[in-house]
């Protein structure tokens, strides 16, 4: 297990493979300072016999840094300065752990 942590964690400090973002819990408070994976694939949708691609957001944040996480909880992304750049996610439904306990992943709308 200390070798998935030591994985999870590198991978999180990477620049090109996370982001730093404020965590609000439902939205409110200063933020706590933590790092994301933000994942925006295109999801394939089916609706009455015709198929049509959206635009999903997906959130990845360690259970380390947000041991309690919610729908509703807004992380803002911050600018390579440490600013905040306006982009704010709120997670639109109840966030799940991966199997090893260690990410927090949750689907995520622009607000």
């Amino acid at each position: 297990m200390d070798f998935f942590k030591s994985a999870v964690d590198l991978i999180f400090t990477d620049n090109s493979m996370a982001r730093s973002a404020l965590f609000h819990k439902q939205g409110e408070g200063d933020g706590i300072l933590v790092r994301i994976i933000l994942r925006a694939p295109d999801a394939l949708q089916q609706f009455n016999g015709g198929r049509f691609r959206q635009d999903a957001v997906f959130i990845d944040v360690r259970v380390s840094e947000v041991p309690e996480l919610s729908k509703h909880d807004t992380f803002e992304l911050l600018a390579d300065d440490g600013t905040p750049s306006g982009e704010i996610y709120e997670f639109t439904g109840e966030p799940a752990r991966d199997r090893e306990r260690l990410i927090w992943q949750g689907e995520a709308a622009s607000v």
